[in-house]
Parts: structure tokens; sequence; C-alpha cells
């Protein structure tokens, strides 16, 4: 699933791409997503104008000039590609037309779901209610975390909770909790001052990192219809089982162990 550097990749391109242009036609060619697409779509957005194109953490939001609001999230396999004549494809599932081009939503597993909004609604929007920080804001910092800690719970599945901070998955949690040296089994609580700091800092600089070159392919992120995410090379444990450490060289190899069913990879010799 995209995490925040892949979502904020999509993002820059549609920015790039479609802010500016006017609706002059939608037409679904498959409304069961996770949710059903709203018949009312085209007649909610047809002749606006999509002004701006945010992020809150996993999710993108359109805002158009009709003050209608689009929430969308990419699901497992959702991604946009932009293209001047229509060609379709299987999976393809909503076609936005506009004058010089055409922006159209697939997604392979039907996880995805784009969702319609007036701006009062949007705001109660039960998505984005108890989302926690955006980690690359001031708000997440030491303090926060400190004061938000979780008394129970693992540090891996800590970052991994949504209220807690926003965006981060399984990928780059992995990637963090080593460049902080934690083990991700460990208790949250047990997290002395000089640890959280190392997180904090390890989030807010893999995640950078990460958008810099693109977020991370592992199987089907892709932005229109080009692969992405050199991040990929730079990963230090993640999807390397059975590797030697490339902080310990040739003292330890990867580990792999299964928390809440997702994989964790972290080296035991470093990380503690």
């Amino acid at each position: 699933m995209p995490e925040l550097p892949e979502v904020e990749t999509v993002k820059k391109f549609l920015e790039k791409n479609i802010v500016g242009e006017r609706t002059l036609k939608i037409k679904i060619k498959n409304k069961k997503l996770r949710y059903e697409i709203s018949s009312k779509i085209n007649e909610n957005l047809i002749d606006s104008i999509i002004t701006k194109i945010s992020r809150r953490g996993k999710y993108l939001i359109f805002f158009h000039s009709n003050k209608k609001i689009l929430l969308i999230h990419l699901g497992m396999t959702g991604y946009f590609r932009i293209i001047k004549k229509v060609n379709k494809k299987k999976h393809d599932h909503i076609i936005f037309y506009f004058k010089n081009k055409n922006l159209i939503f697939n997604d392979i597993r039907k996880f995805g779901f784009i969702k319609i909004y007036t701006k009062s609604t949007f705001n109660s929007c039960t998505h984005l209610k108890k989302i926690g920080p955006e980690p690359l804001s001031k708000e997440f910092n030491v303090e926060y975390f400190k004061k938000n800690i979780s008394t129970t719970s693992s540090v891996k599945s800590l970052l991994m909770n949504q209220k807690f901070v926003a965006g981060l998955g399984n990928i780059y949690c992995s990637e963090i909790l080593f460049d902080a040296r934690i083990h991700p089994e460990r208790i949250a609580k047990t997290l002395n001052d000089s640890e959280i700091k190392k997180i904090v800092s390890s989030i807010k600089k893999i995640l950078i990192m990460a958008i810099n070159v693109g977020g991370t392919t592992i199987k089907n992120f892709v932005v229109s219809d080009e692969k992405v995410g050199y991040f990929k090379n730079r990963l230090k444990v993640y999807g390397r089982l059975n590797q030697y450490c490339t902080r310990c060289k040739l003292d330890c190899k990867v580990k792999k162990i299964t928390q809440n069913g997702r994989s964790s990879f972290f080296c035991k010799s470093c990380q503690v």
C-alpha cells in the first residue's frame, strides 16, 4: 500500500498536471471500489475547476471552484494516469475529461476509493477526523511523542497507528527504526528521551529522503504509466532478510518477524 512519500509523489504529479483544469465530463466505468463511487459525481463536478490538490496522511484531496471536495485513497494498487486520448485499460474505474487531457483512475484490487463532499460535510469527514499529525510538521515533535505514547504497544505498532501519526506504513517504519537503532518489538513506554528524539529525527529524515526520490516501488506503485520509487535502492533492512546488515557489515544478518500480521525487518545486533 502506498505510504506518505508515494502519495506525496502522486500529489506533486497531479498538482503539476491538472490544477487549473476545468472538468467537462466524468465517466464511471466501474463504481464498485471500496465504497461505491457516487452516481452524482458528474453533476456535482461538471464545469468546475480544480483549484488545489493536497495530501493528508495517505489521502489525496481535490478542491474544486464550486466548493466541492474529492477525498481519494489509492488503496493497495490504485494509481492515476494522464493521457490526451482515452486508451482504456482493464481495471479503469473512472475517467475525468478536461479540455486537452484526461485523468483516469485504475485500481486492480479495488481497495481505493473516491468520495465527494461539500465544504461543510468535509469538515466532519470520519476518514480524517481522528488522524494524527503530519510527521513532517512542527506539531509532531519529541514533546508530542512523549505526551501521546502508548503504554502497552510496541514502538512499531505505535508508529503504524494512524491516530498517533499520519501516513507511516510498514516499509518506512522498518527503515525508521533501523535508522534510529530501535528494535521494533520495544515497548513504546520504555523509550527514553534520547531514543524518542532519535525516532522523531529518523522519521523526518527518512520521509524527506524518500519524497525526494519519488517514494518506494515494491509492487504496484506507479505515477501515471511510469514506475517510480528510487528509494527502494536505499532500503537498509526492509526486504533484505538474511542479508548482512549494512551497518554491522559481516557481524549480523537482517531478521524478519511478524507483528500484527505485518513483516518487520531489523538487525538484532544494532537495534535494541
